[in-house]
């Protein structure tokens, strides 16, 4: 089966040529947003229901998700539902997420915003910042030590926390020794339960990864979760964040699903 991850971030670094040509660091940096004061993301995770809500039109194995709800509704669906940040897609070809969604999304909430993207390139961490996410995602499984290294310094120079992102133990071991001399609360460490080379999910993998977890690090599962029941039991288990997009955009008004799901999650 064709590697899907590659084929994204191939297409990300030849996209990323003509963005840098087009606009510069010191173009991104003289965008009003790029000085604003960030919200913690880790702290909205913590202290909330924990669910981070995304907004996602298509995806590479379901194609486009024909959610009538414009993103202004979305997203402040989210927020009085009681979500604890938003995941905003900002990768076009695959996902339809563009950065003025994220630009967008920033000015009708107040919640933490997560960038949610295939970053492999220091400018995209400064287009994050630039265009309003309190919060970048960094996918191990695209990453070698060196880069995962340098762009978490970066982004937390620019006071951005981080969802790391592992599909296994491997992964996880390789964060755990990156991340062992950061703050706890600046960033948190995603399941996800998607093969993203196959796009197959497996809650599973959430369950057998959480006794590698480094103490005091809020554990986050992704990908796959359209049960209250099995958040509930990830809960239980000691998961304090869910990341789901897909079960919320499939319907026609994400914010009522989202609505709904997070009182089942409490019940």
């Amino acid at each position: 089966m064709e590697d899907i991850l590659k084929k994204i971030t191939d297409r990300t670094r030849a996209d990323l040529k003509i963005r840098k040509e087009i606009r510069t660091l010191s173009d991104l940096r003289a965008i009003p947003g790029y000085a604003r004061e960030t919200i913690s993301f880790h702290d909205a995770i913590k202290n909330g229901s924990g669910i981070i809500a995304e907004h996602k039109r298509q995806s590479p194995s379901k194609g486009s998700f024909n959610c009538p709800a414009t993103l202004e509704q979305v997203v402040k669906g989210y927020e009085k539902a009681g979500a604890s940040a938003i995941s905003c897609l900002t990768d076009e070809p695959f996902f339809g997420g563009t950065l003025q969604d994220l630009e967008d999304a920033r000015s009708f909430v107040e919640i933490p915003i997560l960038r949610k993207d295939f970053i492999v390139d220091l400018y995209q961490i400064h287009e994050a910042r630039a265009y309003g996410a309190d919060a970048i995602l960094l996918i191990a499984a695209c990453l070698n030590d060196e880069e995962l290294t340098t762009l978490s310094m970066e982004a937390l120079n620019l006071d951005l926390d981080i969802l790391f992102e592992v599909h296994d133990l491997e992964e996880l071991k390789r964060i755990k020794n990156i991340s062992k001399d950061f703050k706890s609360s600046r960033y948190v460490i995603g399941v996800n339960n998607r093969d993203l080379k196959k796009f197959k999910t497996d809650i599973q993998i959430s369950k057998d990864l959480l006794e590698h977890f480094p103490k005091k690090v809020l554990a986050i599962s992704e990908s796959g979760i359209s049960n209250p029941e099995v958040v509930r039991e990830l809960q239980d288990l000691g998961y304090r964040g869910f990341l789901i997009g897909e079960n919320f955009m499939k319907t026609n008004d994400p914010g009522r699903s989202c609505t709904k799901f997070i009182k089942e999650t409490t019940l």
